[in-house]
């Protein structure tokens, strides 16, 4: 039998149970970091900063480990002085000027940088130190190739149409049943 006295315990006890329910809906953001704050690189290549240097997208497009590698990527200097980047890949140096207050964008012609070989293979990555201002920072840098349509630009030597071959789907004939 529910008496007047029973009521408002229970009452409490709702209320205590919805709370610790809705707590724990939303507990979980509190103590988790929010993923839309991360910083990713939201193409192939890497992000990272060098110096004062910000460097977006860095990645190496090459046919194969010991052929010429061309180099992709943006590198934001918001500085007001004019720096110079020094990568160094697989034995390979090579200095980009950037200047200040500027995005130097490796793709356009203006700013082509190909080295003698990326050192890997394309699906893996390769060492890349890059130099600002006396500021080295080593970084893991993918190698791609032509197999997504647009990288095949920029291949040094242009895109050879065997890169791809064993990825496409062939038809088999069969006789008969299943």
């Amino acid at each position: 039998m529910i008496t007047a006295q029973k009521i408002p315990g229970r009452r409490a006890l709702a209320t205590a149970a919805l709370a610790v329910v809705a707590l724990g809906a939303t507990g979980c953001g509190a103590i988790n970091d929010q993923a839309t704050t991360d910083k990713y690189a939201p193409s192939d290549g890497v992000v990272f900063s060098a110096g004062d240097l910000e460097v977006r997208n860095l990645m190496l497009v090459t046919n194969s480990a010991d052929e010429e590698a061309r180099v992709l990527g943006s590198l934001v200097n918001d500085s007001d002085a004019d720096t110079r980047v020094n990568l160094n890949v697989d034995g390979t140096a090579v200095s980009i000027a950037v200047p200040a207050d500027s995005v130097t964008k490796l793709e356009d012609d203006a700013n082509k940088t190909v080295i003698p070989s990326a050192g890997e293979e394309p699906g893996s990555h390769t060492l890349v130190d890059v130099t600002v201002n006396g500021e080295s920072v080593e970084k893991s840098v993918p190698v791609v190739n032509g197999v997504l349509p647009e990288y095949r630009q920029y291949l040094p030597g242009g895109y050879e149409e065997g890169t791809v071959e064993h990825l496409e789907h062939e038809e088999e004939e069969h006789g008969g049943g299943h």
